[in-house]
């Protein structure tokens, strides 16, 4: 499970924390990743119980989501032994607008901008 950095900061570390769960007896063929490392965590924005609601629904199964995966063992030994959790399964929030299509969003953006200040002059 990959939590957000600063779950711990009343402890003393601010920094990404990391769990890891093995089955005791057994050769571990496949890791299950679960992240929440895109949480925000502040003081008005504490880490709640209720943030591990989608994790304690899917860990009996292991299932894949928006937030779990599974790799494994062979792809773990391909990638040199390297457990660090890059979601697969992350949503990308790409702007695709071209330049002129920016360049007429902030202009209109200006203009409603100048046409407030306006208002405020009266």
């Amino acid at each position: 499970m990959s939590l957000p950095g600063g779950v711990f900061t009343a402890a003393g570390a601010g920094v990404k924390t990391n769990l890891l769960f093995f089955t005791k007896g057994k050769p571990t063929e496949q890791i299950w990743y679960y992240d929440l490392s895109d949480v925000k965590v502040g003081k008005r924005t504490p880490f709640l119980l209720e943030k591990f609601d989608g994790f304690l629904r899917l860990v009996a199964t292991r299932a894949d989501s928006e937030r779990s995966w599974t790799v494994t063992r062979q792809q773990i030994d391909a990638r040199n032994y390297d457990l660090k959790a890059v979601n697969p399964n992350r949503k990308s929030y790409e702007d695709t607008r071209t330049p002129d299509e920016l360049l007429a969003f902030i202009e209109t953006k200006g203009q409603e901008v100048a046409s407030a200040l306006a208002g405020l002059r009266k």
